[in-house]
């Protein structure tokens, strides 16, 4: 498995497990145990979960803070050489079988997809990360032929290319952009687009 995919892998690991709260997180091995620890906090704290890192060398240090500080989740990954084992156990030491799903915030704009197009976002980041789940190459500036999407600070209002989408919030709304077959408009050279919205 690439390391692209380990990454995504880690990361959603991570929005799984910042559901349930504080989440300890170590790593030992190596450069690649490192960014996949990281890769997990990143998840977790853009689910909403406190993330906490510790530099005990092994998984056991890791079961053994959670347990004294009753977080609720514990990761430690390990990489020896080319290969990576990742440890997770509860607050009280037991393994832990990984939350079902991304989160809800993140598993409502669907699994990774490929080819969308370029999109520009102005917006907070869990609306470039939503873009980028959708199969959007993300830019924060202007781009010939990219969809813009903006939404409001805290998400409730979205708007693409101008038009204001419906939903519940900002993330059902571009999850119904993203799966109509004119998500991504065609853009001719020498057409003008008349700048933003």
């Amino acid at each position: 498995m690439g390391r692209t995919q380990l990454g995504r892998e880690f990361f959603e690991l991570g929005l799984g497990l910042g559901r349930l709260g504080t989440v300890l997180i170590g790593s030992g091995g190596g450069s690649l145990a490192r960014a996949l620890a990281r890769a997990a906090g990143c998840g977790a704290a853009l689910a909403g979960g406190e993330v906490k890192f510790h530099d005990g060398g092994c998984a056991a240090c890791g079961t053994w803070l959670a347990r004294y500080y009753q977080y609720p989740a514990a990761l430690f990954v390990r990489q020896d050489g080319a290969r990576v084992e990742r440890f997770l156990t509860d607050g009280r030491g037991r393994p832990l079988t990984p939350p079902d799903g991304a989160g809800e915030e993140a598993a409502r704009a669907g699994s990774f997809r490929e080819g969308r197009g370029t999109a520009w976002a102005q917006g907070p980041a869990a609306l470039t990360m939503a873009l980028e789940r959708l199969g959007y190459e993300v830019t924060d500036r202007p781009v010939p032929g990219a969809v813009r999407f903006e939404a409001d600070r805290e998400g409730f209002t979205l708007r693409a290319d101008g038009a204001a989408l419906e939903g519940e919030d900002a993330l059902s709304g571009l999850a119904d952009y993203g799966a109509q077959p004119r998500a991504v408009p065609a853009f001719r050279p020498g057409e003008d687009r008349g700048g933003t919205a």
